[in-house]
């Protein structure tokens, strides 16, 4: 199963100011996010970024087009309609997407999400659209860990007058 980290971030890393507010991030990331939802079928994303963007009147995750949109969380009693499941690990996460006949899943935040995937070497390529924008205190796009990945480089697109995408191969 191949697993692709996508985030939208400052230059200086940052995926969210230090109340969650992403405002700085454009619709560009977020159309890119839902043609790479929709190209791989599938989406996972943590509990706690699932309900901040649920939030949102106009982009959430119910306006994406996947066949199967996971949720990583422990808690048991969190509700979810379909295609919304909860997952309550990386590793049951991509079981789940496995069980759908799904072969690859873009993997969407948090930090902690993220670095739990990384931390379990889940992670094949990472996709970060990097946004003119620096943000003093805020949520990087990894959490704190145990751990340490080397990148190949595969390529640099300017996909906005202002934004640039950097793609990398996770080496395993």
């Amino acid at each position: 199963m191949k697993i692709t980290l996508f985030m939208a971030m400052s230059l200086n890393g940052m995926i969210a100011g230090k109340d969650g507010n992403e405002d700085f991030l454009s619709e560009t990331n977020w159309k890119s996010f839902g043609e790479l939802a929709k190209q791989y079928g599938c989406f996972i994303t943590g509990r706690k970024s699932y309900e901040l963007v649920q939030k949102w009147p106009d982009y959430n995750y119910s306006t994406i087009d996947a066949k199967l949109k996971i949720i990583v969380s422990k808690n048991e009693n969190l509700e979810l309609e379909a295609p919304f499941v909860r997952a309550n690990s990386p590793k049951d996460a991509i079981q789940k997407a496995i069980a759908e006949n799904i072969s690859s899943a873009i993997l969407v935040g948090g930090s902690s999400n993220n670095s739990s995937f990384l931390a379990e070497n889940l992670v094949d390529e990472v996709i970060l659209n990097i946004e003119p924008a620096i943000i003093g205190k805020g949520i990087s796009v990894f959490a704190e860990g145990e751990f340490e990945r080397r990148l190949s480089f595969i390529e640099a697109t300017r996909i906005a007058d202002d934004i640039l995408q950097v793609k990398y191969k996770v080496i395993k």
